[in-house]
């Protein structure tokens, strides 16, 4: 019986799908199996997972997260994101449990949007999708990243852009820490890379999860400024010295030339900034969130290195416009990936059936709150052929209630488990499907 259970659950999957114009949606149905062992909140969720699973697999062709949908450019890898998300509305149907294991029948509704002007729309609202996915309704849940040092490629391409390894990432979270839903540290004198060479982002795992757990952050960030270079150069003429003295030019000399003052210099009027940067998962220490970001500026583009902190002068000229357009737009992208990440925090300490979770008030806990209780396997990391971290299997043990919670961490105590907690187990938010 049980065995044939397995076989249903594994490859009997129930699919239906409309038939339709495109601008209709398409429904998907199928049902996810789990052990009870664990306690049956924990085993709900595992269920609605593997349903989901086997749904992803049919519909795009193979597992993606959610962030997925939002831009495009990231592919969820690391094997402890846990929860499943894909575009449009779950709900579950039916649940029943036999044989010391629970059945969950799901159905997905894809619910694409009616025009091309409505799908832009949401691509607008794509974060805000995700995130309602695994929040509980009415609630935030502030993710904590840290950024550090921005290595230089060409030091003698940015001489005026100052200390631009340690302001670029300290003005990443200040932009980061305008919204609730997310903690930003800034240590921007710590890098990931020796000798602050960077080499290939996956190397650094070892390090990221020691900047971790020393920081109590779900995410790292590093990166670096591949090309500042002038691209483009004309001749302007100058009276009575004005512009840059330092600026290399070919003078004037003609007529009135000492009275006026006159001169001809070769100055910049194009220049190219290059950024990579990625977003760690500080628990495994895999690459979330690859992106390289190449863009131009045109006009104004020597920045003046003595002013450069203050942001109001730096957008004065065309190039320092064109700085802060790459951090908007490189805030945006973390916090729509980080949302569209499910909440994990560290378990701090354990006495008996209590523990003490590394996140509390400040993070957006409560009393009340029901959280999965994960049980990761360091020993086993997964890496890709090529050496890459892909993530740290996990196991599935039980649920916990946050009992108290006070700024900084939470207490709950254990409801349901398969194992014994232990300090430095995951807990997380489970999906809530529609």
């Amino acid at each position: 019986m049980q065995t044939s259970s397995l076989l249903r659950a594994a490859f009997g999957a129930a699919f239906v799908l409309l038939v339709a114009p495109a601008a209709m949606a398409e429904i998907y149905q199928a049902e996810g199996m789990a052990s009870l062992e664990a306690g049956r909140v924990a085993a709900r969720q595992a269920a609605i997972e593997d349903a989901l699973r086997q749904i992803a697999i049919t519909h795009q062709g193979g597992l993606q997260g959610s962030s997925e949908m939002n831009n495009g450019a990231v592919a969820a890898e690391s094997l402890m994101l846990g929860p499943v998300s894909l575009p449009g509305k779950t709900r579950v149907i039916s649940e029943s449990q036999r044989d010391g294991l629970l059945f969950v029948t799901v159905q997905h509704d894809t619910d694409p949007p009616a025009t091309p002007a409505e799908a832009a729309a949401n691509n607008d609202k794509a974060a805000a999708a995700c995130q309602r996915s695994t929040l509980p309704p009415g609630r935030f849940l502030a993710r904590r990243l840290v950024a550090t040092y921005f290595t230089v490629e060409q030091p003698q391409q940015a001489t005026d852009l100052g200390g631009i390894s340690t302001w670029f990432p300290a003005e990443l979270v200040r932009r980061l820490n305008r919204q609730r839903d997310v903690q930003a540290l800034d240590a921007g004198n710590v890098t990931l890379f020796p000798d602050g060479k960077v080499q290939d982002p996956w190397q650094a795992s070892d390090a990221v999860r020691d900047v971790g757990r020393r920081e109590g952050v779900q995410f790292v960030l590093a990166g670096r400024i591949v090309d500042s270079a002038v691209t483009r150069k004309e001749p302007r003429a100058t009276v009575f010295g004005s512009g840059n003295d330092m600026q290399q030019g070919v003078y004037y000399t003609g007529p009135f030339a000492g009275l006026l003052g006159l001169s001809v210099r070769q100055v910049p009027v194009e220049r190219r900034l290059v950024v990579e940067y990625w977003l760690y998962d500080a628990i495994s220490g895999g690459v979330l969130l690859r992106d390289v970001l190449t863009r131009e500026a045109r006009g104004d583009v020597h920045v003046d290195s003595a002013r450069l902190f203050d942001t109001a002068v730096l957008a004065q000229s065309d190039y320092g416009r064109l700085i802060e357009q790459t951090l908007g737009g490189i805030a945006d992208k973390l916090r729509d990936t980080m949302q569209c990440l499910p909440f994990t925090t560290r378990v701090a300490r354990v006495e008996g059936d209590r523990v003490y979770l590394a996140a509390g008030a400040l993070d957006g806990l409560a009393v009340r709150d029901r959280l999965l209780l994960y049980k990761p396997r360091p020993a086993t990391e997964v890496r890709r052929l090529d050496g890459q971290v892909l993530g740290v299997p996990e196991q599935l043990i039980g649920d916990l209630e946050i009992e108290q919670v006070q700024p900084r961490f939470a207490v709950a105590r254990l409801r349901n488990n398969s194992q014994q907690a232990a300090t430095g187990d995951w807990v997380r938010f489970p999906v809530r499907p529609n």
